[in-house]
């Protein structure tokens, strides 16, 4: 028997807070509960209950709620009403689909002064003749009887057709409820011989027709409830089968970590330069759940979860976990982790064979506007002879091409052998040698029409 719990009210009363007692609205629908109890104990502030689509055969444990103006039932196992004498405030109340056969226990419902709208759609009793008429006069506040209005003009009416409608009823409810004697019998009969079913037997049942009885509604929940045992109990055992035979391994014997893709999922791995990081994109699900993807990043690999299948990458160099981000796109769901290298960024290195680099002394200027050398603007002091010689074998290299010619041009400008400095007014003379005079070959012809040679 499945019965109404604390813990299943406060998770229904999330709107609220979780606080129960201070609830004023409350929805227990579809949860397969047999009983109504402790309600006017935990939530004595209720408004409105709602309580269609259970299993539920009497109504209790409600006429404590003052305060309730409205009361769902629809789709229970009900077959009388009662229990609802004190509820003072109630206005609406909703028993469609149930089974209500005795509909003189409507009369319980004569000392409730604000009920104004009843809803019977579905029961056994709406098909007695006169079952309107009747419902009317003996609820003389009713404004709504199963969806549709009152008026004044048909209150009238049944007032004087009421005597009629009361034989009717009295005679098509005792029919009725013979009727629902055999079926009980008929019914507690197929419960003795369903006890121990099998899967022959189970499919012949629900292959078979059934009477609309309350009994045979509780026994196809529970057969229902007994094929979701063995399913989920089944296929918790053939997941735990699956899950020792595909056992992912992570690790090798002595820890090393193992490229494992259990998740199958497309990604792309690679190195930013100029951030000097690891660049990880993984194409997860667009509408997969934050809440079902973890990512842990450790110093020498990263591992993406996705429900509960692992997907794991070995890292080329040390990153640092503390300082690695990662980020999902609200346009594709692509997952993009960052993970900063440990190491400094790396610099091309220079060629391993430089090329021969050429002394350049320091003795003079150069300008290379006019081409000629100048005096520097203030005079160096004079220096010795031992000077000079270390300060020759110390020289600057500026050139990087290779010497191609062996002309010194360290002494080709004449300088004071006193103060070591550039003549002024004196400008670059190169040397030349003298050229022989070629004689004249003795066969020359002094043309004078052929131009002169310039």
């Amino acid at each position: 028997m499945v019965r109404i719990t604390l813990d299943l009210v406060r998770k229904r009363a999330e709107h609220n807070e979780g606080q129960v007692s201070t609830l004023e609205e409350l929805s227990l629908h579809q949860q397969d509960i047999e009983k109504i109890e402790y309600l006017h104990r935990w939530c004595p502030r209720l408004r409105i209950l709602y309580l269609q689509g259970n299993l539920i055969s009497k109504i209790e444990n409600v006429g404590r709620l003052r305060d309730l103006e409205y009361l769902n039932l629809a789709l229970n196992n009900l077959e009388r009403v009662e229990g609802l004498g004190r509820c003072e405030s109630l206005r609406k109340l909703d028993l469609t689909a149930n089974f209500i056969i005795d509909l003189t226990s409507l009369m319980s419902l004569q000392d409730l002064p604000c009920l104004a709208e009843l809803h019977m759609t579905g029961n056994p009793c709406t098909s007695y003749r006169g079952y309107r008429a009747w419902v009317i006069c003996v609820l003389p506040g009713l404004e709504e009887l199963d969806g549709t209005r009152v008026t004044r003009s048909e209150r009238l009416r049944v007032l004087q057709e009421f005597s009629e409608a009361a034989a009717t009823v009295a005679v098509d409810q005792e029919r009725a409820m013979e009727k629902r004697a055999k079926e009980r019998e008929s019914c507690e009969c197929e419960v003795e011989n369903s006890a121990e079913e099998d899967e022959e037997d189970n499919e012949k049942w629900w292959k078979g027709a059934s009477s609309h009885t309350p009994e045979t509604r509780l026994a196809m929940h529970q057969r229902l409830t007994r094929q979701r045992d063995r399913q989920s109990t089944s296929s918790t055992l053939h997941n735990d089968v699956r899950k020792q035979r595909r056992e992912v391994r992570l690790f090798t014997d002595d820890g090393r970590p193992l490229n494992v893709n259990a998740a199958k999922l497309t990604f792309q791995l690679t190195e930013d330069e100029e951030s000097n990081c690891f660049v990880l994109e993984v194409n997860t699900y667009r509408h997969l759940d934050a809440s079902l993807v973890t990512c842990d990043v450790e110093p020498w690999y990263v591992r993406i979860t996705v429900k509960e299948k692992v997907l794991q990458l070995v890292m080329m160099e040390e990153v640092r976990p503390g300082q690695a981000t990662a980020q999902r796109s609200q346009v594709t769901g692509h997952l993009v982790v960052k993970m900063p290298k440990l190491a400094p960024p790396r610099f091309p290195s220079f060629a391993s064979n430089p090329e021969k680099i050429m002394p350049v002394t320091r003795s003079s200027t150069f300008s290379s506007s006019t081409s000629a050398f100048v005096r520097p603007s203030s005079p160096e002091p004079r220096e010795t002879s031992k000077q000079k010689e270390q300060q020759s074998s110390h020289s600057n290299y500026l050139e990087v091409t290779e010497r191609k010619s062996s002309v010194d041009y360290t002494n080709i400008f004449s300088t004071n052998a006193s103060t070591g400095s550039v003549r002024s007014g004196q400008c670059c003379e190169t040397r030349r040698s003298a050229v022989p005079v070629r004689p004249i070959s003795p066969n020359f012809v002094d043309d004078p029409s052929v131009p002169p040679l310039e």
